[in-house]
């Protein structure tokens, strides 16, 4: 019973593969508004601006937010922020969310 198990898992495994691929979520109309700062994949160029690759979706979202609402404060942040609808944090957060991290080295 327990190698029919295994089997049964092992014949999903590519199935499973596949579902995860399709589910990676869209290019955001908006990414431009961010790429400037943190990069297309997430990886800024620029000293001190964070890296968004990788990070929590949403701990982005709540940070998105918190800029838009103007409880975190900092100006080009809120600005952009202020031009973007929950719609479009949530598409920035799981873009951002699904790149692969940061890697020590891997900035230009």
């Amino acid at each position: 019973m327990i190698a029919l198990t295994v089997i049964a898992c092992l014949l999903l495994l590519p199935s499973l593969a596949a579902a995860q691929a399709s589910t990676a979520p869209a290019r955001p109309s908006k990414l431009g508004l961010c790429s400037a700062c943190h990069g297309v994949d997430g990886v800024s160029r620029a000293p001190g601006t964070p890296h968004l690759a990788g990070q929590d979706r949403q701990y982005l979202v709540r940070a998105l937010s918190d800029y838009r609402s103007g409880k975190r404060q900092h100006v080009p942040m809120t600005s952009l922020a202020n031009t973007l609808q929950p719609k479009d944090i949530e598409a920035l957060a799981a873009w951002y969310a699904a790149q692969p991290g940061f890697k020590k080295g891997s900035a230009q």
